[in-house]
């Protein structure tokens, strides 16, 4: 080898760009993947033991995998881009229903569809995973969470409940493989660290080929644990050994031994991870399967079934009469929360990035940017055609079961001469109260902006314009007739191209 350059370890990156700048969400994965254990998630800290340059040059390893990184974005992506639908709120899905365990003592057990823990268990029972990472509370301090390797179904009951804290579950799946063996592994987890697995699939990494399945959580964001718990201390006097249980409702729900304790969001908005706001990943879009809430319905959850590897892990266990489903669509209500909580989160993000991104000149997690590659793609070569488009006559409450049944977000609003003449957006038709729903028009309400691209212009005119304007998509028109609508582009649809090639 030539001589050795500190100076071009991928650490001193990882250092400088993500955790001295705050975006560290202690998930593992650079512990998991790096080839001389240099590296070490203690407490709240990773810790660099040694000088990796010592033992290797140019290793990028550590930083490419971090989910927090611009790296392998788009390649990570690829693993779920094979799928029939693609949606601006929610990424790509081939299935998107309402799921409950048919055990009632599990539904008891996680207050909700208790859908993870039955997937999980039954997996587990069925030998078609040999083991599974999730995240626990501490014994003296329940409302800790700690990554472990469940191998028995009693390892999965122990881990019903929400985590809201940072969990290293990356580095609880290189103990599955390194320390337990295991090849055939569930794993659980936030956007971000679903993200730090496909990116370890995208590396190739020698430990990645291990992975069976990944379950992703719906996730508003992380907090930091240590600056919560203080606030708790502080504020409402309890301390950390006493807090049994937490969960998140219009507030953040902490059961005591002698009390219950409800902390408004507002307050807690303080204590979420600096990269947790820049997240504009709802519904963990990476993953094999992704499971949230399904309010207003109790015992209930919301399953977006986005991979054929997913598909068929969860049918299989729809057979073996492990969980009952029903159709989505004949639920409105939900498919509008979901939907809104996954474009609230990402225009709040993306808003935070660009004040962030002012400040430490790095901003590494959107997934699409400015780029020449654009350049290089034609509208007319990647819009969608045979526009669906609403009438400004159309009631708000027959727009929204419109929504459920497509699942798009926006629809071009024409005139009585099928003119395009404004946007109507999920956005829009939830501010509409919802015993004014069926006497308002989408007329009424529409944006009458529209934002314009023709088929010979590029991918990156598209983009351009979207940012200039705020919006996630464009009407094609026609050059010559500049009022026929020949088309559609949204961001997805970029994002798309680019994962294609």
């Amino acid at each position: 080898m030539g001589q050795k350059n500190g100076s071009l370890i991928a650490y001193n990156f990882l250092e400088k760009r993500i955790i001295n700048s705050g975006f560290c969400t202690l998930c593992g994965a650079c512990e998991a993947a790096c080839p001389v254990s240099a590296l070490h998630i203690e407490g709240e800290k990773v810790k660099h033991s040694h000088d990796c340059s010592k033992d290797m040059d140019l290793c990028p390893i550590c930083y490419e995998i971090c989910p927090h990184s611009e790296a392998l974005l788009l390649r990570s992506l690829s693993f779920v881009a094979d799928t029939p639908m693609k949606n601006e709120a929610l990424g790509y899905y081939r299935k998107i229903v309402l799921v409950q365990a048919v055990d009632p003592k599990i539904r008891e057990l996680s207050h909700g569809g208790g859908v993870v823990t039955s997937l999980l268990k039954y997996g587990i029972e069925t030998k078609a995973i040999d083991s599974a990472i999730v995240s626990q509370g501490e014994s003296e301090n329940p409302a800790m969470p700690k990554a472990s390797v469940a191998l028995v179904p009693d390892d999965i009951l122990s881990a019903i409940g929400s985590k809201f804290f940072p969990s290293s579950v990356a580095k609880a799946y290189g103990s599955a493989v390194y320390g337990y063996g295991k090849s055939n592994i569930a794993f659980v987890g936030v956007p971000c660290h679903i993200l730090a697995l496909r990116k370890l699939e995208a590396w190739q990494h020698k430990i990645s080929g291990n992975l069976k399945i990944t379950i992703g959580l719906f996730c508003f964001g992380t907090l930091s644990l240590s600056s919560l718990l203080d606030y708790i201390n502080k504020t409402y006097k309890t301390a950390p050994s006493e807090i049994k249980r937490i969960h998140l409702s219009s507030k953040l729900v902490v059961h005591t031994e002698r009390d219950i304790i409800r902390i408004p969001l507002s307050e807690v908005a303080d204590h979420i991870l600096p990269s947790c706001r820049t997240c504009t990943d709802f519904t963990s879009e990476l993953a094999d399967i992704s499971i949230g809430g399904a309010y207003p319905l109790k015992d209930w959850s919301t399953v977006i079934i986005r991979t054929k590897a997913g598909e068929d892990f969860f049918y299989k266990a729809v057979a073996d009469g492990i969980i009952n489903t029903w159709v989505i669509e004949q639920e409105p209500t939900v498919v509008e929360r979901v939907m809104i909580a996954a474009m609230q989160k990402r225009k709040a993000a993306l808003k935070k990035a660009k004040e962030m991104e002012e400040v430490y000149g790095y901003l590494p997690t959107l997934m699409l940017r400015e780029t020449d590659d654009l350049a290089k793609i034609k509208i007319g070569e990647i819009m969608a055609k045979n526009v669906r488009t609403v009438s400004e006559s159309m009631t708000v409450s027959k727009f929204l079961d419109l929504v459920a049944k497509h699942h798009h977000i926006g629809y071009p609003l024409v005139n009585t001469n099928d003119e395009p003449v404004g946007w109507v957006t999920l956005e829009e038709a939830s501010s509409v109260d919802k015993d004014k729903r069926d006497e308002t028009l989408v007329g009424q309400i529409a944006r009458r902006k529209l934002v314009v691209v023709y088929p010979d212009e590029t991918a990156l005119d598209a983009f351009k314009r979207m940012s200039e304007n705020e919006t996630g998509r464009v009407l094609v028109f026609d050059r010559p007739d500049s009022k026929k609508l020949v088309g559609i582009v949204t961001k997805t649809d970029l994002m798309h191209i680019l994962t294609k090639q």
